[in-house]
């Protein structure tokens, strides 16, 4: 065993290495999309992200970003690399977890191996560690700066640490358990569900004779301590602490925090005692307990970060949990919508009444202040295990479309069922592990389309069962990257090792199988999805993913146990890792690697500068959450781009002390310009105001509605039928005074254009709830006076902008506010317009050398692409309307030097439409005409496969063919107008043919 022991470790570490080398290649050199800038951000200045927070992912990514030494365009580098590190490291932990499996099914006589045992383990592990390593969901991870990859590795060395100590019944392997899982709280809480599959291990280890009786007490065992973790320890030591903070705060007129800080230290004394007393009187098994409970409270400790940061004020500063009760808040993920699980409503029921459900507080000068209840709804129709309660319009219609309901059938609990096994189970679990393991379509994010993200086998006959026809694929399929196919090997050789493990050693199937379902189907259960995901969620279910490449290991020793029936032992053995490693491994390299390629790949640090160098000095930049802020979190904090723009995301903007932060100066940019007193947008006042129509018939200026809005006597404000009295917005129409000459003295608008600036800026608030986040918007745009710049991104939705848009000009890949004139022969839609002058200035400065440097353009880089040609398109139209043709042929130029042309679906082809238009106005016709051609002829093979499907599919695509057909028809138009004859006669032909050929399918 001890040859067996040095092979190991040593294949370990080979394969460590191996893992990381792959990683490191395929390593994004920046930032990424999503929330990777937030992490960066975050972990490069000790800030606090979004709820429930990452302190020791934080801390670890700080001393990786170290790394960089004083080139901070390095920090993303080294921060990204922690993935890495931790990608490879979780490789090694699972082959030395697939060896110590395989290490019972051998089962050596007197402890000694032979040389085909040694190396069919070793295969084994070899096979199945390879397998996980070249995982989509997996390697997708792995090479960006998210807490996925760390996350699977702590759950890889609990699992393996948990093999260690049956292997050597010592119980330190427990404590050392214990510890990691703490530590894990404060990256991700994947290893959480590994407590049940540990619990049955324990059980199967110490008990003389195992029942299904006992099998069940160990189950419900660790998941009662998983519970313990999950709620006790996480939640509600902290809601102990909160409490008592609370009662010493505004009983004892103690400091915040003093009063949870002698509550932890009674909790650590109560524990002391304990353990002295287990020793004292020998308790083993409670000593045990005490001292897992402390190793998992010490690593849990890691969020004493989050409040000690929250207090220091960084930049980003989210929910800021300054105090044990918005720690509590923070950790409970209280932002976040609440989902019913075993009993709620259906999303056509109604709230009928209010429940009132507790009290909320926020921090006041000197005490914790009440901010308001809160309450929960009472609804008149409710159901068992609600899956479909949704009652947003966009999911209600899902819900209709999937389940085949019509708009006035009411759902029951059948339909909730079969929502929850269809969609909740199949699309968006089973999906994503098919993806991993049989193949995969495109990388189009799915939602229930036979052409977007689907799993595939890569086997026509097969996949034609459930997408329609595979014979005439398009384009936009066969040569998306994201296209892979395995054709369902890995997935039937971890069938193979399943089985072969089953029959072997059933205790250990049980393990791996509670390992699984609770890493995957118990978090479908828990999280109960509604549907229209703003992106794939494959990631969160890694950790079963993990159990299934065990599997794919194990299936060399049942390729081998059929083989050596024909063969000789060492051969079979040869030929059966030769086969694993090419039906899994290898195959899923070749087919993955285009798609996890991120050399080169800088769009999201693109986007970003491109944003921020939109916007002129010292402006204000309204933006949402996710990818529209932070990547420009990133840019300004980490590499310090453009910090003299304020990015305010409106998302937060609701919360009073992401308000606080406005108020204040942030490197270079001065503070907001808002009027309104801190005690009149704390939490719980002014949270949103109605609209009460007051018979108004004039618009009320905006300065004179916000001393109405922000007043506290009682009447302007209304009456509530529990007698108190609320602030209401009375009036939807507005306007704002303007004074021409302060607007042109802040070079908002030049003085040549003076007389196209308004006396009055009229527009209309068309919602019937004004939130404290439009109350601060309009406080802003009042109290600016035109001094800075105030922009709108462009990638927002439309209530973003209060009603505004006739006044917003695109300069870039954000909306300026201008206090210009409306006037007919101004493009009505504001994404058709742009201030050119300033517009041309910044896309000269745009970034775009990305788009055609990286290896590979993920669909969030495509989406940016698609809405840089956009603003490229819409500038240069403007540009040749206003006779500026020399400064419309350069950004012409430059958009088709660094811009990719490719279409990667029919909707790319709408942007060539002003390209053509824009090409032929200045007189490049060969170019514009070569445009026609290419895009035509895509859509011809786009079409061809369409028109080769059943009406059924080819109803389901009927926007395609509605986008398709108004491009041809755009096309054929402008070979008219330009007199392009030839080729309009050929689209004429092509439009006549399509519409006889779709209309007789």
């Amino acid at each position: 065993m001890e040859k067996y022991r040095r092979i190991n470790n040593l294949t370990g570490l080979v394969i460590f290495f191996f893992a990381s080398f792959v990683y490191w290649l395929c390593m994004e050199p920046t930032l990424s999309f999503w929330d990777c800038g937030e992490f960066i951000a975050a972990s490069f200045k000790m800030q606090v992200g979004h709820q429930p927070g990452a302190p020791l992912f934080l801390m670890i990514g700080k001393l990786f970003s170290l790394l960089a030494g004083t080139d901070v365009t390095k920090v993303a580098y080294w921060v990204n690399f922690v993935s890495v590190v931790s990608s490879g490291a979780t490789i090694m932990f699972l082959f030395w977890t697939i060896n110590a499996i395989a290490l019972k099914l051998i089962k050596p006589e007197n402890g000694k191996m032979n040389g085909t045992q040694l190396f069919t383990v070793v295969a084994a592990g070899t096979v199945g560690a390879l397998a996980y390593t070249f995982s989509d969901t997996f390697w997708f991870s792995a090479v960006e700066a998210e807490v996925y990859a760390i996350s699977t590795l702590c759950t890889a060395i609990v699992f393996w640490a948990a093999l260690k100590w049956e292997t050597h019944l010592n119980d330190k392997w427990l404590l050392f358990i214990a510890f990691i899982i703490g530590l894990s709280i404060g990256m991700h809480l994947l290893s959480l569900l590994i407590i049940p599959s540990i619990s049955l291990l324990y059980y199967f280890k110490k008990s003389a004779k195992v029942s299904l009786w006992g099998s069940i007490k160990a189950f419900l065992l660790g998941c009662l301590i998983l519970g313990f973790i999950q709620f006790g320890i996480i939640q509600y030591l902290v809601l102990f602490a909160a409490k008592v903070d609370l009662w010493s705060v505004n009983s004892l007129k103690m400091d915040f925090g003093q009063g949870a800080l002698l509550f932890l230290i009674a909790i650590a004394a109560v524990l002391a005692t304990g353990v002295f007393y287990s020793i004292k009187k020998r308790l083993y098994q409670l000593h045990l307990v005490l001292l897992s409970t402390i190793l998992v409270l010490f690593g849990f400790s890691s969020y004493f970060m989050i409040i000690i940061r929250a207090n220091a004020k960084p930049n980003i500063n989210l929910s800021s949990p300054d105090t044990p009760l918005s720690l509590y808040s923070y950790l409970s993920r209280t932002q976040y919508e609440e989902k019913p699980l075993l009993n709620g409503q259906f999303f056509d029921s109604k709230p009928i009444d209010l429940k009132e459900k507790g009290t909320t507080y926020r921090r006041g000068e000197h005490a914790y202040e009440v901010s308001g209840k809160q309450f929960s709804y009472v609804y008149d129709k409710n159901t068992f295990f609600p899956r479909i309660y949704s009652s947003k319009p966009a999911h209600i219609q899902f819900y209709q479309n999937w389940l085949g309901l019509s708009p006035e059938q009411s759902p029951t609990f059948w339909n909730s069922l079969s929502f929850f096994n269809s969609y909740q189970v199949n699309f968006m679990y089973w999906r994503y592990f098919l993806w991993n393991f049989s193949g995969r379509q495109n990388d189009v994010q799915g939602q229930g389309s036979i052409t977007e993200g689907n799993w595939t086998t890569g086997i026509k006959p097969i996949d034609a069962l459930r997408l329609g026809n595979q014979k005439e694929l398009p384009l936009s399929i066969t040569e998306n990257a994201g296209r892979n196919s395995f054709y369902g090997l890995p997935l039937l050789l971890g069938i193979l090792g399943l089985a072969y493990l089953y029959r072997k050693d059933k205790k250990a199937t049980i393990v791996l199988g509670s390992l699984f379902f609770f890493t995957g189907i118990a978090i479908i259960l828990f999280i109960n999805q509604d549907p229209l995901q703003v992106r794939e969620r494959d990631y969160a279910y890694v950790g079963s993913f993990y159990v299934f490449a065990i599997f794919i290991g194990l299936s060399v020793f049942a390729l081998k146990s059929y083989l050596q029936r024909l063969l000789a032992n060492r051969t079979s053995l040869v030929l059966a890792t030769a086969i694993a490693l090419f039906a899994a491994p290898l195959l899923m390299a070749l087919q993955g690697w285009d798609d996890h390629d991120r050399t080169g790949k800088t769009t999201a640090l693109d986007m970003a500068k491109n944003y921020l160098n939109s916007c002129e000095p010292n402006a204000i930049l309204f933006t949402n959450a996710d990818n529209d802020t932070y990547p420009l979190w990133y840019a300004q904090e980490v590499e310090g781009i453009r910090t003299d723009v304020r990015v305010v995301n409106l998302q937060f903007l609701s919360t009073a002390s992401y308000i606080d932060q406005m108020k204040r100066k942030q490197d270079q940019s001065e503070a907001l310009p808002i009027s309104t007193t801190r005690e009149k947008y704390k939490e719980g006042v002014r949270d949103y105001l109605s609209y009460v129509d007051y018979g108004l018939t004039d618009s009320v200026e905006l300065k004179d509605l916000l001393a109405i809005l922000t007043s506290d006597h009682n009447d302007d404000k209304i009456q509530m039928n529990d007698g108190s009295y609320e602030n209401f917005l009375p009036s939807q129409h507005l306007k704002l005074s303007i004074d021409p000459t302060k607007v042109v003295a802040t070079h908002t608008v030049p003085a040549a254009q003076k007389h196209l600036i308004a006396d009055q800026m009229e527009w209309k608030f068309n919602k019937n709830h004004l939130f404290k986040s439009e109350l601060m918007v309009f406080d802003i745009i009042a109290n600016n006076q035109w001094k800075r710049p105030i922009y709108f991104a462009t990638n927002v939705s439309d209530d973003t902008y209060v009603g505004l848009d006739q006044y917003l000009y695109q300069e870039g890949f954000a909306y300026r506010l201008l206090p210009l004139k409306p006037t007919s022969d101004v493009a009505t839609d504001k994404s058709a317009r742009t201030n050119n002058a300033l517009a041309y200035q910044h896309y000269e400065k745009f970034a775009l050398d990305g788009f055609k440097e990286a290896k590979y353009l993920d669909p969030e880089s495509r989406r940016v692409l698609h809405a840089t040609w956009g603003f490229a398109n819409t500038l240069s139209s403007n540009l040749i309307q206003n006779n500026q043709i020399k400064q419309a042929e350069r950004v012409i130029q430059l958009s088709m030097d660094k811009l990719p042309l490719k279409n990667s679906s029919i909707s790319d082809t709408l942007n060539k439409i002003s390209l053509v238009q824009n090409l032929y106005a200045i007189n490049r016709h060969g170019d514009a005409n070569r445009l026609i051609k290419e895009t035509s002829q895509f859509i011809d093979q786009e079409f061809g496969y369409i028109l080769s499907l059943a009406n059924k599919n080819q109803n389901e695509l009927i926007y395609d063919i509605k986008q398709g057909m108004y491009v041809l028809q755009a096309f054929n138009e402008l070979a008219k107008i330009y007199q392009q004859k030839a080729i309009a006669d050929q689209l004429k032909l092509k439009i006549e043919s399509y519409h006889t050929r779709f209309s007789a399918s």
